[in-house]
């Protein structure tokens, strides 16, 4: 993004006077003092394109006031930053900024002496600042690092406040606090900033700043970048971090990705060569040993990833190995992005949650539930001891024998994000509230079951809920203990000071002062009653203002001259004494430095409490299992649904009376179908059938059901019996690419290239009506050669072939013990109604039917009657040159010269086929 030069960013208005807050602070924005006044009109901004111009032209160069200087300063450094600058109670935004602001956030724009300027008050910054980085905008926040009394007691007191960039935002990087609201897909969501690198491998390194959790990997990819388009699905990364050099390939499948999501931020940062020195600067301990054992791509991305997040002051979660995960995990099945996208497995394909396989699992009341639940469904098991591990868990949870189980489903209510929490205090971030809500929701976990103290304790009849159980309790004497050292009711008003009974030496010391300010008050009042004659007056604070002395009207004459009017009604007026104003002045001073003690004494507490991160990550991914198997269990719970059978073995699936999980909940008369691949049965379907008939439907709920056994759920089946699937590959939907340049038939051909180098003889493959998009002929002869690639291996993959072409037919009787037919029957009543019977039975289908569908489209009759017509006489032309064909090769004798005859009248008749 190239960076506007000075004169440019800033839009010069007309000089317009400043508004004045109540309380002063802005009155430096508006008009200089006067002994710096005639200092600020020597002053200029830096030199500029806009400046030279009016320089040129004969115009002067605007003057700054030192307010304007500062923020223009503050811009320089950061140019391509959205910066809203701290002014009294209000956040400024000048230049083009102002304007950026004003049309994203519907606020006003308008001149401010040399400045377009926009402001929002300071109470609603987090809201609008989320509401600027959901579009993609960098956003800084510069505060007044100084108070209004303790800078008034100092010799700068007529210079504007101290002010300097204290947070940095993009939409990854932007973690609400725990109590904030979120839409329904964002709970549980993932936050991830992602680092791509290349070296001999692509190496990628990402951090989920709302969890902590660290992703990483290196691979070596194809031209398609398939490996890194599958990463990029699972992990749908908010924010790029690309370095300079990268390759084409790598370029063009972020291009493909940020397509698809448009709001994705892309940030270029510089290459790095000595990567293991800049670990070093970067790592320490355990987690530097850590990383340099990864490959070199991998540790050129988290170099470009730990050094981008330092700037936002989120580098903490890197010095926990805990925390780091590896993307390649042997142990899950492979499922590249296509096949999320295709199964609709977390987003449809209109991009919503809703209609996903994940909505209709999703019964977690937690949102660490949800993250675990999601993970489990990216990652379905690869082991049959570890499904039925947690099989038997969710079973346990289902029937709910062992009395401790019948606590979790109301241990589980009203937990907030509690791992969004623990990152928060990780990072500094967490607000006393929202320790305090930590503390207190870590506590009631920690003693809902005070009796188990390890997994023997838990007696629930399975490993995975008994050792669940027991780390519940990980973090019980830690939490104890921090919560004696605090009070709840000032934490919860975020009070820094008062949550302390026991306060620091600097924190008494301010408290010592302040008791001695208010015993001055109370002297100073008793001189005031003597002067006003008045035994009973009392001090009284209007508007917040303090020790304020109200006289009635009639004696106002009798006061002091040197007393200060404050304010009047028709009764009284309200007077504050050269006493008060300076006890008022030194109170506020001491109060200042109370609560920066108090901010001391409160960072210093959070940074302990971040010590004990790891017995607390414990508890919280406890109820994050805990919490997704509850969910599975209510699902094992619905109607239909029963335990599956996953062992190991041949290759083998047998599903009887199976159904689409979530398409069976939109109909009252779903109809169950019975599938067999692979052991006794052939390994490959070729399924054929009406347009609309529920191809496409049937082979994704057979694709569905393995997943959801092999993720450790029961099943929408009478019965299921299979081994696991080390990856489940789709080539379905008909889609181009016009930013890569490819057309429909393009992707489809690479997508089955693709499956075709990787499929092994435990994947599962769903082709459905590959050979589209070029003629029939061609996609005839393709889709015969691929299925048959697969048909011809020793060992093949399960597959099931979706497809309108009949010709295909033929591989079943070349093929009889590896490939057999079926199709979905359909009713035909009459020449224009067909009922789609949505039953899988054996053999070929009698067609694709594509009249009828038409005229369930709503087509005209008379066009459709045409059609039909067109489709008669295109059959009998196609029968005859089929008939001149088979002539021809009964009539040629094989005598050499007459070969050559009969070759070119084969090729005549050829082309009569063709054309017909």
């Amino acid at each position: 993004m190239p960076q506007p030069t000075l004169g440019a960013f800033f839009k010069q208005g007309p000089a317009k006077r400043g508004r004045v807050p109540m309380d002063g602070t802005a009155r430096e924005g508006a008009m200089p003092a006067p002994e710096t006044r005639k200092k600020a009109k020597k002053t200029t901004a830096p030199r500029s394109r806009a400046t030279s111009s009016a320089a040129l032209s004969g115009a002067a160069a605007p003057s700054y006031t030192p307010l304007e200087q500062q923020i223009l300063a503050l811009k320089e450094a950061h140019p391509d930053v959205l910066l809203l600058v701290e002014v009294g109670y209000k956040m400024k935004m000048v230049g083009e900024d102002a304007h950026t602001a004003s049309r994203i956030l519907n606020i006003a724009c308008f001149s401010e002496r040399n400045l377009a300027t926009a402001m929002i008050p300071v109470p609603r910054l987090a809201v609008h600042v989320k509401r600027l980085v959901a579009h993609g905008l960098k956003v800084g926040v510069c505060r007044q690092t100084e108070t209004r009394a303790l800078k008034a007691a100092t010799e700068h007191a007529n210079r504007p406040f101290a002010r300097e960039l204290t947070g940095l935002y993009t939409s990854s990087t932007w973690i609400d606090d725990i109590d904030a609201v979120q839409a329904l897909e964002e709970v549980g969501a993932e936050q991830i900033v992602l680092a791509v690198a290349e070296c001999a491998e692509v190496g990628i390194a990402a951090l989920d700043v709302a969890t902590g959790a660290i992703t990483y990997d290196a691979f070596r990819d194809d031209a398609m970048r398939t490996e890194l388009e599958t990463r990029l699905a699972h992990l749908v990364p908010q924010e790029l971090l690309l370095p300079t050099h990268l390759s084409e390939d790598t370029r063009r499948a972020v291009r493909a990705y940020t397509a698809v999501h448009p709001n994705v931020r892309i940030e270029h940062v510089a290459d790095c060569d000595h990567i293991s020195t800049r670990l070093g600067e970067l790592y320490s301990g355990t987690a530097l040993a850590s990383v340099l054992a990864y490959a070199p791509a991998t540790q050129a991305a988290f170099v470009y990833l730990v050094q981008y997040l330092g700037a936002f002051q989120l580098t903490s979660a890197f010095a926990t190995c805990a925390n780091y995960c590896a993307f390649t995990d042997r142990a899950s099945m492979r499922l590249n992005g296509h096949t999320l996208a295709n199964l609709e497995l977390l987003r449809t394909r209109e991009g919503k949650v809703q209609g996903t396989l994940f909505a209709h699992l999703d019964h977690c009341k937690t949102p660490m539930g949800k993250r675990r639940l999601r993970a489990w469904l990216r990652r379905p098991l690869l082991q049959a001891n570890r499904i039925a591990e947690r099989l038997d868990a969710v079973d346990c949870l289902r029937v709910r024998r062992a009395a401790v189980l019948h606590t979790i489903p109301s241990m589980l209510v009203r937990i907030p994000d509690l791992a969004r929490g623990l990152s928060r205090i990780a990072y500094g971030l967490a607000a006393p509230t929202e320790l305090a809500t930590v503390l207190l929701s870590l506590h009631r976990i920690t003693h809902t079951f005070p009796d188990v103290h390890s997994p023997l304790d838990a007696h629930t009849a399975s490993p995975v809920v008994d050792r669940a159980i027991a780390d519940l309790g990980a973090a019980r004497e830690c939490v104890a203990r921090f919560l004696d050292r605090i009070s709840i009711p000032d934490a919860r008003n975020n009070d820094k000071v008062g949550m302390f009974p026991t306060a620091s030496e600097n924190v008494l010391a301010c408290r010592d002062m302040l008791a001695e300010d208010e015993a001055q008050f109370v002297a100073h009042l008793e001189a005031a009653r003597t002067t006003l004659h008045r035994p009973k007056l009392q001090y009284t604070s209007v508007s917040g203002v303090e020790n304020l002395i109200e006289v009635r009207a009639s004696d106002v004459p009798r006061t002091p001259a040197d007393w200060v009017r404050i304010s009047s009604t028709k009764l009284v007026v309200r007077f504050h004494t050269p006493a008060i104003v300076r006890l008022s002045k030194l109170r506020e001073q001491h109060r200042e430095l109370l609560a920066e003690g108090g901010k001391v004494m409160y960072a210093d507490f959070l940074r302990e409490v971040a010590q004990a991160y790891a017995a607390m990550h414990c508890v919280v991914e406890a109820v994050a299992l805990l919490d997704a198997l509850s969910s599975l269990a209510a699902v094992a719970s619905l109607p239909g649904y029963v335990r599956p059978t996953v062992q190991d073995g041949a290759p083998h699936l047998a599903l009887t009376q199976f159904r689409h999980p979530v398409s069976e909940t939109r109909t009252a008369a779903y109809v169950p179908n019975d599938i067999a691949l692979g052991g006794a049965a052939p390994h490959a379907v070729l399924l054929t059938g009406a347009n609309m008939g529920g191809k496409s439907s049937t082979a994704r709920a057979i694709a569905l059901v393995v997943i959801l056994a092999q993720m450790g759920s029961f099943v929408p089946c009478a019965d299921a019996q299979l081994t696991p699937h080390d990856a489940i590959m789709t080539r379905m939907g008909a889609h181009d690419e016009l930013v890569s340049g490819k057309s429909t038939f393009m992707v489809e051909a690479e997508e089955t290239a693709h499956i075709l180098k990787t499929a092994t003889p435990k994947t599962m493959v769903l082709l459905d009506e590959f050979g589209r998009g070029t003629s029939t002929f061609d996609g005839t002869a393709l889709a015969y050669a691929v299925l048959e690639s697969f048909l011809a291996q020793q060992a093949p993959p399960r597959v099931l072939f979706i497809t309108h072409y009949m010709a295909l037919g033929a591989l079943v009787d070349a093929y009889p013990k590896t490939l057999c037919a079926m199709h979905l029957a359909v009713k035909l009543e009459g020449p224009e109604h067909v009922v789609f019977l949505h039953k899988l039975v054996d053999g070929l289908a009698q067609g694709s039917l594509g009249m009828y569908v038409a005229l369930l489209a709503g087509l005209p009759r008379e066009l459709v009657a045409c059609a039909r017509q067109r489709a008669a006489s295109m059959d009998r032309r196609r029968v005859a040159a089929y008939s001149a064909l088979v002539h021809a090769l009964v009539h040629t004798p094989l005598q050499a010269p007459p070969l050559l005859r009969a070759m070119t009248s084969l090729a005549a008749c050829r082309g009569q086929c063709h054309d017909a």
